[in-house]
């Protein structure tokens, strides 16, 4: 019909063979994700219990390094990063249409801000409300054991200098995606009444974050909860 007797049917081949070598690439590709996990991984790490490496329970209070002139603050990702991110994003959106990566990272900021904030004052009824069990767990942990020292912990944001998606996936019907937090932080202990810190005016210290939310896609609870954190090594 078009083109006129058989001339048509190498180009529709070709086309076919295209289509067949995507579809192997992005099979191998899910499998290289699924089985180059780590054994002790298990799967989704919604439900992987913080062990000591994972810097959880001293948020936000663990060392950082101290600020650094904003525009060397951030790094730029790689293109492999980038890649990777999308194709989580886009794998999410097959299976919710509804998902909006910059809504997202708005809502990310805002928890990001209510759990640092949370942490620090104590307060287990917020975090109850934004984190999964098993975060819970570790952050009331803390929590208790600073209170057993007779310390507090005030904590101001300065800022958030930066929300970037690193990774999204999804695990079954569970959406995960990572974000990596840059942001200037002000932390000051004091036992009974007084500083523990070193004398003089707090500094200002950048932080970096890297945290992973969590939602069941097919729920109707809109809300994403965090699953995991972590500091880059």
């Amino acid at each position: 019909m078009f083109g006129g007797g058989q001339g048509w049917v190498p180009t529709v081949q070709y086309f076919d063979v295209i289509l067949l070598a995507l579809l192997a690439a992005f099979v191998l590709y899910r499998l290289g994700r699924v089985l180059g996990r780590r054994p002790d991984d298990s799967g989704s790490r919604m439900f992987r219990r913080p062990g000591r490496d994972d810097n959880v329970v001293s948020l936000p209070g663990r060392p950082v390094r101290n600020a650094l002139p904003r525009r060397a603050a951030k790094k730029s990702e790689t293109g492999d990063e980038e890649a990777l991110a999308a194709a989580g994003v886009a794998e999410i959106r097959m299976q919710d249409p509804t998902f909006d990566v910059q809504d997202f990272l708005a809502g990310a900021r805002a928890a990001y801000e209510m759990v640092v904030t949370a942490f620090a004052k104590g307060d287990r009824d917020t975090l109850k409300r934004l984190l999964t069990r098993d975060v819970l767990e570790s952050f009331s942990r803390a929590i208790a054991e600073r209170e057993e020292r007779g310390e507090t912990l005030e904590t101001t944001i300065v800022g958030v200098r930066t929300a970037d998606v690193t990774d999204a996936r999804m695990a079954g019907r569970i959406a995960e995606v990572t974000v990596k937090f840059v942001s200037d932080i002000i932390n000051v202990v004091r036992k009974t009444g007084v500083v523990a810190d070193s004398p003089g005016a707090p500094p200002v210290k950048e932080v970096t974050d890297i945290w992973t939310f969590v939602r069941d896609v097919r729920s109707g609870d809109p809300n994403w909860a965090l699953a995991e954190t972590h500091s880059p090594t």
